[in-house]
């Protein structure tokens, strides 16, 4: 048994065939579980992740346990390294031939493998100088978080659940909001904001740090400044992202933002919401499913051929949830996440 690095992208060069059968891999537990090919990756997003950033660096591992025999999983390690400096984000993927159906109970050669994973990803935080490992189950719409024989697995090493989440669809095609004369409305392509946003911007992703529910993972505030800001942008452009921003303005200054990215090899009708916040001062005038509205109908102008929007959300956070109801949002999926102190 051993595990092999998987090579850094080069850039300019073709995706190396370990790449792609990780991604098929990972797609194929996503699709298992949701039934949506939509729920899937891209071997260029995953391109991008091992590539690394200022902001996190991600490596990726193959467990072989025959030569002759396929690998038996994957693991990838995420660290950050502005916040959360302690902590290693693990995501395992298995092999096809020990991923078990949706509600089925794990083979014990699946639960050797996943062992085998685990143990690596706590080897590598721990020869990394951090404390806390982080990793996250996808399951059905209609499983308890924390049920069944992956989640027992965790638990039986030290782990503890500390989030659970909801994701869903919602489609563009949504009514127009009406807003107050006193709300101005500003469409941003790529993070490229006005120079008068910029401040208020930067304001409302500190408090979405604060606001967006962590439950029990550790989570640190993110520092946003002009230069992060900045940073952020020229990776949208590098890494081929789409991106649209709406941002709401009243006499004070921003009160609202809300964002949706489409990624690079992604079924074009497919986007991914991000932010969604209002400023403390504004909320409770019905800004958050107008805000949520309209980024959904600039996003279907934005990037042509959009017709969903995936999203998801913290079972602790019922204020958003009611917006995604009103919005027609479609529940295919639930995750869990679960970390452990070494």
């Amino acid at each position: 048994m051993r595990f092999v690095a998987l090579d850094r992208p080069v850039p300019g060069t073709e995706p190396a065939d370990d790449v792609r059968n990780l991604v098929f891999l990972a797609n194929l537990a996503a699709q298992e579980v949701t039934g949506d090919s939509a729920s899937s990756t891209s071997v260029e997003r995953v391109q991008h992740r091992l590539r690394g950033s200022v902001e996190y660096d991600t490596l990726a591992y193959a467990l072989e346990l025959d030569p002759e025999e396929d690998y038996a999983g994957y693991l990838l390690v995420s660290t950050p390294l502005l916040e959360d400096t302690h902590v290693v984000d693990a995501e395992i993927i298995l092999d096809a031939a020990h991923l078990p159906l949706p509600g089925e109970p794990l083979e014990p050669e699946g639960r050797e493998v996943l062992g085998l994973l685990y143990a690596e990803a706590e080897a590598i935080a721990a020869r990394l100088g951090r404390s806390v490992v982080q990793t996250w189950l996808l399951h059905s719409a209609e499983e308890a978080p924390g049920s069944g024989d992956w989640a027992a697995l965790l638990r039986g090493r030290g782990y503890e659940l500390g989030l659970s989440e909801i994701q869903g669809f919602v489609s563009v095609g949504v009514p127009e909001p009406t807003w107050p004369p006193s709300v101005r409305v500003d469409v941003v392509r790529n993070l490229a904001f006005p120079s008068p946003l910029v401040d208020g911007v930067i304001a409302l992703y500190r408090q979405a740090s604060i606001d967006v529910p962590t439950g029990g993972l550790d989570a640190d505030p993110v520092d946003w400044t002009p230069g992060r800001l900045s940073a952020a942008a020229q990776r949208v452009v590098d890494t081929n992202r789409e991106m649209v921003s709406v941002v709401l303005s009243d006499g004070e200054g921003v009160i609202g933002i809300s964002e949706i990215t489409r990624f690079p090899g992604s079924e074009p009708e497919v986007a991914e919401q991000g932010i969604t916040i209002v400023a403390p001062q504004a909320r409770g005038r019905g800004h958050g499913l107008n805000l949520k509205r309209e980024v959904l109908r600039q996003a279907a102008r934005a990037l042509p051929g959009v017709r969903r929007v995936y999203t998801s959300n913290a079972t602790g956070n019922p204020w958003m949830i009611e917006i995604n109801r009103q919005l027609g949002w479609r529940v295919v999926s639930g995750g869990s996440g679960w970390q452990l102190r070494l």
